[in-house]
């Protein structure tokens, strides 16, 4: 009889727990369904295969090319002074499996997103509860900007989400535990201090590393670090009388410092091939490399792309601008048209407005709460965490090393998420409770009503954001299956790789940016073009005095960029050369995208 009673009981519990994991693994298949159809589209560009490229000869036992020579024995440490070769060592395990390729490139940057979506979950699970979690992760799952950076990785080095996230849940962890067994304990009028255990040594030794190989990735991740303090003051802020009565800031800060300080350990060993570098280059060359170029980027204009980091007002203008569409998802004009979700700022701006309110609500302005009530109120202070975290990566987005993009905004992600999920799932709280108290029914259909209205108001509150999200990407396959990409982003580049490869042309002559690293990992390294383009606005005497060696083999290819897909334009310049050398130059390939334009163009010099 106990287990026929038992049993009922038992199907409950287990129908629980499925509840609870369902929303994380649907919210994995509905970004996997997004993210690996059309694999191939749009073209695979010359940034995604920038770590790739040295990969392939440290694959093949070769010696690859090492940013100012500096590297680990013949293994590279960085790709740019702000960049490191981490993607690229991601990846390998992938190439062993698919072979180089575009498979291979954009299968390791969908992986991290996925582990993303499963540390998004389970961090927010443990800040907001399980209902939250579930919402935000669906909410995750179908966001353009993560779905369509992800795909391709460009600028965008998804392990930073895997690190941030990562290492906040870690930190997390750490307090948590040290909640439950604290290094001071009050024995009458003195205080016991124990050290901290080899558990939470362990976790923020993690967290650190995780930081570290963040800041390695890219340096945009120092913006990640400064959120955590932002995250930690707001936390400290908020801390109720009785917390700081229990314990002063002395206290505080004492049994703080131990878990800092093996974050901070942890930090330089996950950063130690960045900090090496720039060691090896302050010894050789008087040069710190990276910290040279974030101090300069500070006095005056970056080197790259001009940005001068001392005109706040207007980067900062860029800045909400860049957010704006890293948000709505409307940056991928590559894919033929720039698709949006018209209703995911205003959703957003709305649910932090509304979940700020019943945040207060809820903790009934931060007060002291009793125990039942505590893990509410930890939750309205860590969700105003969240929003100062958005508004302090909005601001530092008006700050750069390089240039002002939407893509360094990738780094936000789950955070709007979770400020959206709250305030629904907490609206939809606080509108049923109010219908099923006012309301005289049986004790049995007011618990139906609890259980069935909130779920069913959470779904009306954002069935319009997430339906428009799931609208935008399938707008971008069709676009995509119709374009196949736009100019340098075209799949045309697949017919050059093959056009090449079928006819052995091992070294052709590239005299444009976009088209040799790509070709390398296309092709296997069977393709190796060799740049001599140079970097400068117009066509300089080094670019001459290359065009006219590589002119000498009466056997060479030349690829260019057709003049509207150009960077840097030599065609004209090659030919006069070719020209002054008896040499007549021919088209011998066109490689068109879909709407009938040309993109690359194989050159012979007859």
């Amino acid at each position: 009889m106990d287990l026929v009673r038992a049993a009922p009981a038992a199907a409950k519990l287990i129908a629980a727990r499925v509840a609870r994991y369902l929303p994380l693994v649907a919210a994995v298949v509905l970004f996997l369904a997004f993210a690996l159809r059309q694999l191939h589209l749009p073209g695979f560009y010359y940034d995604e295969a920038l770590d790739l490229a040295p990969m392939l000869d440290v694959m093949q036992g070769r010696q690859p090319e090492l940013l100012r020579g500096i590297g680990i024995g013949r293994f590279p440490v960085m790709l740019l002074d702000y960049m490191g070769s981490l993607g690229g060592y991601l990846t390998l395990p992938f190439m062993g499996v698919f072979g180089p390729g575009y498979v291979a490139a954009r299968a390791q940057p969908i992986f991290f997103s996925c582990v993303t979506i499963v540390l998004a979950w389970w961090l927010a699970h443990r800040w907001f509860g399980y209902g939250v979690a579930g919402l935000a992760t669906l909410l995750l799952a179908v966001n353009p900007s993560f779905i369509w950076f992800s795909r391709q990785g460009i600028s965008v080095t998804s392990v930073m989400t895997v690190c941030s996230i990562g290492s906040l849940l870690l930190l997390d962890a750490v307090i948590r535990r040290e909640r439950r067994e604290p290094r001071i304990e009050h024995r009458g009028p003195s205080a016991t201090r124990r050290g901290l255990s080899s558990a939470s040594r362990l976790l923020a030794l993690s967290a650190g590393a995780l930081i570290g190989l963040g800041l390695w990735a890219k340096l945009l991740f120092l913006r990640w670090v400064i959120v955590l303090l932002v995250i930690g003051a707001v936390m400290w802020f908020t801390r109720s009388r009785a917390a700081r009565r229990l314990q002063s800031q002395r206290e505080c800060l004492a049994a703080l410092a131990p878990a800092l300080g093996w974050t901070a350990v942890g930090a330089l060993l996950g950063a130690s091939p960045l900090i090496y570098y720039n060691i090896v280059g302050l010894i050789r060359d008087g040069q710190a490399w990276t910290v040279t170029l974030l101090l300069d980027s500070l006095v005056r204009p970056t080197q790259q792309f001009g940005v001068n980091n001392l005109d706040f007002f207007h980067n900062i203008q860029k800045a909400v601008d860049d957010a704006r569409v890293f948000v709505d998802g409307s940056y991928f004009w590559y894919n033929g048209v720039p698709f949006g979700n018209v209703y995911a700022v205003p959703t957003l701006i709305l649910s932090a407005t509304v979940g700020g309110a019943l945040a207060i609500i809820r903790g009934r302005g931060l007060g002291d709460q009793p125990p039942a009530q505590q893990g509410k109120r930890d939750a309205s202070r860590l969700f105003f965490a969240v929003l100062a975290s958005i508004a302090t990566l909005v601001v530092l987005g008006a700050f750069t090393v390089s240039g002002l993009w939407s893509t360094h905004q990738f780094i936000m992600l789950p955070l709007p998420q979770w400020v959206v999920a709250c305030a629904a799932v907490w609206l939809a709280e606080f509108v049923t409770g109010g219908v099923t108290r006012g309301q005289r029914v049986t004790e049995t259909k007011r618990n139906r009503l609890v259980a069935s209205l909130p779920p069913l108001l959470v779904c009306l509150l954002l069935a319009l954001p997430f339906s428009r999200d799931v609208w935008v990407n399938e707008q971008h396959h069709a676009t995509l299956a119709r374009t196949g990409g736009t100019g340098r982003f075209s799949d045309a580049i697949y017919k050059l790789a093959d056009w090449l490869d079928a006819n052995a042309v091992h070294q052709p002559v590239a005299l444009d940016w976009g088209i040799e690293k790509n070709l390398r990992v296309l092709t296997a390294d069977r393709v190796r073009p060799i740049e001599i383009f140079g970097f400068s606005e117009q066509a300089d005497e080094g670019f001459r005095r290359r065009a006219a060696e590589m002119l000498q083999d009466p056997n060479r290819r030349y690829i260019v960029l057709w003049e509207r897909f150009a960077v840097y334009n030599r065609r004209k310049d090659f030919t006069e050369i070719a020209n002054r050398m008896g040499r007549q130059v021919v088209e011998a390939f066109i490689a068109h995208e879909r709407s009938g334009l040309p993109v690359y163009v194989v050159l012979e010099a007859r």
